[in-house]
């Protein structure tokens, strides 16, 4: 792992990116989009969405949609498959993915992350070689409670968890430690900037046969888990929360989730951003 002296963003400053994944284009109808931006509009934030080619190639009016609507495209594979491969491979697959954006849409794709977050030591020099500027394929956690027997299933909302939060921060420390996931980008590579992204997921909350799996009416309750990851992060000194907030996933049907969290997230003093405007915002 590479760091370079940063100037931005500063020690203290609490940044939060949201993201979502595109795999095919199934679930992420243009009315689903619409609400979920209609979210995001309403607070003036911008959000960045990793989609495959293929789901891109299948779909191209609602590529068209997401453009005009402002928000940054990533690139997400060129399939929806992980980057476990060699690395002559990945590099090929990486560069298949940005030629399909720029012949068919005239859009540079400059960030990735890879499907389901399945990668190897390979995908950073890989996404550097395609000339990619960064990756959000880590995962952090400021607090951990995936697969920790009894937490996993209720997370905050288990009564001896006031109890157990210092034993799971340290948990989260630990695994972020080992991972090399700071809670600021840094240069993984020379020329690739690593955006570690929140590890609880709203795949995490309503879909993971082992975790709590909220209902729509619980929706609140994935708002202020997220809530509760980022007042850890104010906490342990600020840094940048790149939220995984899946659109196909969340609208309609618990995009309360994502609202709640954002006025949270405005009430403690976050500000909005993406992870292509920071990066452009790092010395080269």
């Amino acid at each position: 792992m590479l760091e370079k002296k940063r100037d931005t963003p500063e020690h203290g400053e609490l940044i939060v990116c949201i993201t979502g994944d595109i795999d095919d284009f199934c679930s992420e109808t243009i009315e689903c989009l619409a609400r979920y931006f209609s979210i995001l509009h309403k607070n003036n934030i911008r959000a960045e969405l990793f989609i495959t080619s293929k789901g891109a190639e299948e779909y191209p009016e609602r590529i068209e949609y997401i453009i005009k609507q402002h928000h940054v495209i990533g690139g997400h594979g060129d399939v929806h498959i992980g980057f476990h491969q060699s690395l002559s491979i990945q590099i090929e697959r990486l560069k298949t993915m940005i030629k399909s954006f720029y012949h068919d849409f005239d859009l540079n794709i400059e960030g990735f992350r890879s499907p389901l977050h399945c990668h190897n030591q390979n995908t950073y020099l890989a996404v550097e070689k395609a000339g990619l500027k960064y990756d959000c394929s880590k995962k952090r956690f400021e607090i951990v409670f995936k697969r920790i027997p009894f937490y996993e299933k209720r997370y905050i909302y288990t009564k001896s968890y006031p109890i157990a939060r210092p034993f799971l921060k340290i948990i989260g420390s630990v695994y972020n430690g080992y991972n090399k996931s700071l809670p600021f980008p840094f240069y993984i590579t020379p020329k690739v900037l690593e955006f570690p992204t929140q590890g609880i997921t709203d795949y995490s909350l309503i879909v993971d046969s082992q975790g709590p799996r909220f209902s729509p009416n619980e929706a609140l309750k994935i708002g202020e888990i997220w809530t509760e990851c980022l007042i850890e992060l104010k906490q342990r000194g600020g840094g940048v929360m790149t939220l995984q907030a899946h659109p196909g996933r969340l609208s309609p049907a618990y995009i309360a989730s994502l609202d709640h969290f954002i006025q949270n997230a405005l009430k403690l003093g976050a500000v909005f951003s993406t992870p292509n405007e920071i990066c452009h915002r790092y010395p080269g």
